[in-house]
């Protein structure tokens, strides 16, 4: 895998294209809201949450994420 552009957005990016989802959250955890739809479509599967504050695209390179 080679990452071309900004490693912020391109990660993500790539996460996405292995099967990964976005879902909005707060440092408290995802919202109620985006888990319904995550369980909905993936069950009971395992997996981990990560944590990506906005300040992580604050590079000056990269958009903020829309959603």
């Amino acid at each position: 895998m080679e990452i071309e552009g900004h490693p912020t957005g391109d990660l993500i990016e790539e996460l996405e294209r292995r099967g990964g989802v976005r879902v909005a959250g707060t440092s408290s955890g995802p919202d109620v809201n985006s888990l319904r739809f995550v369980s909905e479509r993936f069950d009971d599967a395992s997996g981990f949450w990560m944590f990506l504050p906005n300040q992580a695209y604050l590079t000056g390179m990269d958009d903020l994420p829309l959603g």
